[in-house]
Parts: C-alpha cells; structure tokens; sequence
C-alpha cells in the first residue's frame, strides 16, 4: 500500500512539471465550441492509412493499394477511445481473426491467436506470431514469448498486423507480425491525463505530454496500474514510463527513445471443470507470481540522401530481468483423495518452482530505400540488413511445499537450484524487397529474406544440455495487386476497388528453451528442468492468400481474404503428465480461412463496424503426441486445440445528445477443442458471446468523462481449457478451464491541451 501510494505521488508530483513544459499552445486560441471534440467516426472506423511501411525499420512506405495483404491498421484514437485494459483486449474486441485464450485470468497475460497462429507470454505456447515496437523484435530471446506487460500502450501512435508469413519481418513470422510505431513530441504535441477506477480494486493512472522547439522534440508518458484481481490471491501490479527526444532538419530525423517497466503479475490459471462448477472464482494452487523490470534504449534514425534515396536504421539495448514463482502439485510421491487429505500431511504434496531469466539484447538493422523510377514507371526498392544479439542467464530452483485450506502453497524446505544455464542467440539477416507499378492499376512485388539463426546453450551445472546449433534459410515472397476499375475504367458504386495475391514463406528457429527441452525420456517441467538437448528442426510456413477489398463510399468500407498457411515440423510442447512434457516437431500443419470485415457510418453520428473470421486448424500428417493423460495418436485431419473456428465482432457508437456518446462491442468466439485433446476426442469448451458498452461526455475542449462495462450481461464463459489429471482427486483426469471475467465497471476522467 505505501509503495502504491509512493507511485500516484511520484506522478501527482510531476504534474506541475509537465504542464509548465513547453508545449504547441496552438490550441489555446480555438473557440470553446466543443463540435470540434473528436469525431465519433474516429472511435471505432479503423482509419484508412494510406501508407503502409513495408519493413520493420520503416521505409518511405508503400500506398495501402501497392498491398498484397489484408494489413489492419490502427491509429492511436482508435486504440484509446476502446478504453482497453490492455494490448491484448483492444487486439480482442477489435481486430479481425483475433481471439484470446486467457490462460493465466490476467489481463496482461492471455495467449493472442490470429489466424490460427500465438503470441504468449508462456514458455510453452507455440508462438507464430513476431512483435516489433519502433523496428526493434521484442520477442524475448529465451523462447520467443511476448510480455504485454512491457509495451507501453499509452505511447503507441500506430499499430499494424503484417499478415501471413512474410519474410520481411524476420524470425518466428509464421502467421504474422504485429508492427507498432510510437509517439512523439512532434506528431503528438500538449498534455493528457486521465484517472480511472472500477471493479475489484482496479486503479488506473495515466499521464503524457509532448512538444517541440525548432529543432529539437520531446514526448514523455507515464501508466500506472492496480488491480486487486477477481479470483483470490491474483493483484497485479504495471507501472511503465517511456521517453522520445528527437531531432530534426530537412535531411535528417534522429529518435533516442527509453522504455521502462517495472511489474508484478499474479493469475492463478485453470481449475478443474467440476470444481469451477462450483465456485467460478475457484483456483487449484497459488500462488503464480510474475515480476518483470525491463530496460530499452533505442536509437532511430533516418537520412535522405538525396529526395529518392533514404537510408534508416536502428541500434539498441534491450534488458529484460524476469523472475517467477509457480505453485505446483504433487512432489515426493502420492496424491489425494480429496483436498482434505492434502493437509493432514504425511508427504509433501505440493511444490514451487522459481525461475529467474536475465535476459539482455543488442543490435543494429540498416536499411536503404530507393523510390527513383524504373523505365518511368513508379519502383521502390530496399536493402538492408541486420545483426542481432541476445544472451540469457537462466536459474532455476525447487522446494517443496504444504497446502493451506484455500490452496495456498507454503514452502517447508530450502530453494534448491536445479538448473543454471546461459543461452545465446545471434541472429543475421540481408533482405531486398522490390515493388514495380506496371501500371497505375498493376503492381508487382518480390522479396527475399536470408536469415541465420545461431543458437547456443551452456550447462554451467554440467554438461547435458550443452548445445551448439545453426539454422539459417533463404526466404522468399512475392505477390501483385490489381484495380480492375482504373484498368477497364468502369463505372460501378464502387469508388475503390483493390484484388491482390500473394505468396510467402517464414522460418522459425527453435529456442534455448525449446532445445533443452526436447528429449521424451528426460521431460521437464515448465519452466523447471532442462535435462538434455536433442536436435529439433526449425519450422517453416508457406502462406497464400488472395483478397478483395474497397469503398462504397467514404463512410462504408470492406473486406474480404482467403489464406491457407501450411507448417513444416511444427515444434510443440507434449505432456507426459499434468506438468512435464518436452518439445518435438510434429510433421505438418495446416491453417486456412477466411477473413471478411465491414465499417461505416449512417445518420451522420452511427458508425459501426463487424468483422468475421474463420479458420480450420488441421494435422496433415499422423504423429504419436502425448497430453497430461498419456499418449495419443493423431491422425491427419484432427483439429488443432485452442483455435475456435469462428469468431464474430460487432461494435457501434452512436451521438445521442450533443457531445453524449453511447457505444458498445460484441465478440462471439465458437467452441474449441482442449490443449492436449489433438485427437479430438474429448467434449469442447462451449462457444459464447460477450458484451461490453462504453459512454463518454465531452464537458468541453479539456475535460472529459468515460465509463465502461464489460460482461455486462454476466455470461460464465471458458476461453481456454486444457487436459490434466486432478491431484486432489484421486489424479483423475478432467478438464482444466481458465473461467472468464465476471460482470465489471470503471469510470474515470480525462483532461487535454494541444
């Protein structure tokens, strides 16, 4: 509580610096007529930008109708006005063919799947998804996780979901890659602020403030967050600050930016089915601690060499320290009848693993970009490079433990170490990409990406998981778009019209995690004992995709694709029991489907979008897998788990009185089978359907309040599920369900200077 109260002074107290800083006072002189307050088509129409950067660094861009993909882009007043906890729910609620499983009940914790394809924070998880923030890859290097929890939302200023595999954004873009550009002093200039509070303790304090002066810029924002967590012994804690200054003249754009986050997660994870019959805030052990506390310097910048030819490029430093406590069952032998017997003693019947991974990361990516033409015609070429660097130092320790009668975990002997490895990652990589317009309405590209990924580990407690392994693969992409309205000038209630195709392959190496943990006779226990290292194959996706897209109007948009992605040897995790397994390829996969979105506005104040996804998630070979109840033979043609076939999104706002905004958004998901269940042989989670509304009033040009209610409908719903034996019934096997957040309400207010 002091350290809480330590933190809302520490930004209280830095009010009065940031409003006197100098700031673009433009504003000042606007009248108080508050009709020119952000329009509600700015809330929930995803607008349309029209360029589009092709690489992770950022080249000079290409126009949306040069795009051979369904790329979804997002502003910042987008992402803000949804009044998302997190990444991760805005992602949610908003984008097409997204879905979470929330496997920890954090907000800052689920599992992303798009198309098909994660993005988690937990070892473990098949991750197919990479995510950059200003150029620089922030999947962490041990095992290519993502922690929500270290992006800074309230300094996003763009976000863009790359779709399929495309090389250019590098490693572990299988499915996708997720693209974000943050704010600065000159593209966001004045001051804003917000405080908000709601359900289950949660506070929420935000501040930020930008500005420039000749040439010379500045951004600087602070988030602040406190949620005491709806099932017991889960509160969690973000607190994150991030920091631009820039310079600039007519040639030249110079960007140092920091980010730090300093954080404590607790979830409590899935509980067997018949228990959360019972109590839906049930838990089956804590507690489950997460603690991150990341430093990120980046350097940016970009240099016109002359009007057609830039040269851009970053270096950084990226230290992430990680430190978690997992509460466990079953240690010494045996198991329980019942809860009850767990407490009368006789064994250990519990135990904690404690994990801490240190984690620091460098490089340097260069890139050139040529916009001159070619034979006249409109051309825009690039090549570049990068080299990337990142070494862990990872310990782990184990004791054993007692139960409490609510399940929470007491240890009753010492930590004992039970691994100290280091694991390396050097990655390289040289790419061109070219994009020739044939003609005003015709548009070829072609790229190539080789990549190298040199990875090692050293058992500083042994030998038996030394490894040394290289993987590296040429990968290649090309695709065209096509106007077949400028080319046959046709005369149709279109006003755009864009179809395109494309081809692409992406390459994933495995990680140190994976590759400690790949031997069948010697499983280990996520995240507690390596064991051995035996060789796994890095994976490798072929994505088509061809689509449509266009305006009616300027109030009503669509679109509308087709993908099918195939995987050569996949590398999953498989249970021996509820919590050991190991990594394994497993011959090839299949993720195919479509994806269709809608957006417009009628009576001048509704607008309104919806999307719909659809994906079938197959094996195309047969593989003998195992899950937390033995083994399992897959034959080709079984569902993948943890990947509902359809997802359905709706979402509106409309002006009811002047400046009174009432709003509010659907997300239907359909049933899936469990993680473990790749035979399909178990009853699916049931689909389901949750509602959220949100309100806004505009008091004038600088204040403003908002409120928002999630679940309100208070549906019980389960988003993720998994196979395991009950230790506290006999190890019987059941259903492990993460439940869905019950019925919630926050409120808060905002103030802003431009």
């Amino acid at each position: 509580m002091t350290y809480f109260l330590f933190r809302k002074q520490w930004l209280l107290a830095a009010l009065p610096l940031i409003l006197t800083s100098p700031i673009n006072t433009a504003a000042e002189a606007e009248t108080e007529n508050t009709s020119n307050q952000t329009s509600p088509v700015d809330v929930f129409e995803l607008p349309e930008i029209e360029v589009v950067s092709t690489t992770p660094v950022g080249s000079s861009g290409l126009k949306l109708k040069k795009i051979s993909g369904n790329v979804q882009s997002i502003e910042d007043e987008t992402l803000n006005r949804h009044e998302a906890t997190s990444l991760p729910d805005f992602m949610n609620r908003q984008m097409q063919s997204v879905n979470i499983n929330d496997t920890q009940n954090n907000p800052y914790q689920p599992d992303i799947t798009y198309r098909g394809f994660s993005a988690s924070p937990v070892l473990g998880a098949p991750i197919g998804i990479s995510v950059y923030q200003d150029g620089v890859r922030v999947n962490e290097a041990f095992g290519d996780t993502i922690n929500w929890d270290l992006i800074p939302q309230i300094a996003i200023s763009s976000m863009e979901m790359m779709p399929g595999s495309n090389p250019l954004f590098g490693l572990n873009t299988l499915g996708g890659a997720l693209s974000l550009r943050t704010k600065s002093g000159r593209s966001h200039p004045g001051f804003n602020a917000q405080a908000s509070g709601g359900s289950y303790g949660r506070q929420n304090y935000q501040a930020e403030v930008g500005g420039s002066h000749e040439q010379f810029d500045w951004y600087f924002a602070g988030n602040i967050f406190d949620d005491q967590g709806w099932r017991p012994y889960s509160p969690s804690s973000v607190n994150q600050s991030f920091g631009k200054i820039g310079w600039e003249n007519d040639k030249t754009d110079i960007d140092l930016s920091f980010t730090f986050a300093d954080n404590k997660l607790q979830g409590v994870g899935p509980v067997p089915q018949d228990a959360l019959q019972q109590h839906w805030s049930a838990i089956y052990t804590a507690p489950d601690v997460t603690k991150n506390t990341l430093y990120f310097f980046n350097l940016k910048g970009n240099h016109w060499l002359t009007d057609q030819l830039k040269l851009s490029g970053t270096t950084y430093n990226r230290n992430n320290n990680s430190y978690s406590l997992n509460s466990n069952t079953g240690s010494s032998g045996g198991n329980c009848d019942t809860y009850a017997d767990c407490l009368e003693g006789g064994f250990s019947p519990a135990t904690f693993q404690a994990a801490r991974a240190k984690q620091n990361g460098t490089g340097v990516n260069l890139q050139l970009t040529s916009d001159y033409k070619v034979l006249k015609h409109e051309n825009q070429f690039v090549f570049g490079g990068g080299y990337n660097y990142a070494k862990t130092g990872y310990t782990i320790g184990t004791q054993n433990a007692d139960f409490t009668p609510t399940f929470y975990e007491v240890a009753n002997q010492p930590l004992t170490t039970t691994v100290n490895i280091n694991g390396e990652n050097t990655y390289s990589n040289v790419f061109a990409t070219d994009t020739f317009s044939v003609f005003d309405w015709l548009h070829l590209n072609a790229s190539a990406n080789w990549m190298q990924a040199h990875v090692q580990t050293l058992d500083k407690m042994g030998d038996a998981i030394n490894g040394n392994n290289t993987f590296e693969r040429l990968n290649p992409s090309a695709g065209l778009t096509f106007n077949p309205l400028d080319a046959f000038s046709l005369k149709t209630p279109l006003q755009e019209f864009t179809t395109y195709f494309n081809y692409n392959e992406g390459f994933r190496a495995p990680t140190p995690v994976e590759l400690t943990c790949a031997d069948p006779n010697a499983p280990c226990t996520l995240p507690n004992s390596f064991l051995s290292d035996p060789p796994l194959k890095p994976v490798v996706s072929h994505t088509l995709e061809t689509g449509l897209r266009g305006k009616f109007s300027a109030a009503l948009k669509w679109n509308l694709s087709f993908y099918e992605t195939i995987n050569t040897n996949d590398i999953l995790f498989l249970n021996v029991d509820t919590t050991r397994g190991y990594f394994s390829n497993v011959g090839k996969t299949k993720r195919q489907g479509i994806e269709m979105g809608l957006s417009g506005l009628a009576l001048e104040s509704l607008n309104w979008y919806m999307s719909y996804g659809f994906v079938d998630a197959t094996y195309q070979s047969n593989a003998q897998l195992f899950n937390g109840l033995g083994a399992e033979s897959v034959i080709a043609g079984n569902k993948i788990p943890s990947i509902p076939a359809n997802t359905l999104k709706f979402g509106s706002e409309y002006e009811l009185f002047h400046n009174f905004f009432l709003g509010g958004d659907l997300q239907y998901v359909s049933s899936q089978y469990s993680r473990g269940d790749d035979t399909n042989s178990s009853p699916q989670i049931p689909d389901y359907a949750i509602v959220n509304l949100n309100t806004r009033y505009i008091i004038n040009k600088h204040v403003e309040f908002f409120a928002m209610g999630k679940n309100i409908f208070d549906n019980h719903y389960v988003s993720f599920s998994q196979l395991g034996q009950n230790f506290f019934n006999n190890n019987n096997p059941t259903q492990f369900q993460g439940p869905g957040a019950p019925a919630t309400g926050y409120a808060g207010i905002r103030v802003h200077w431009n």
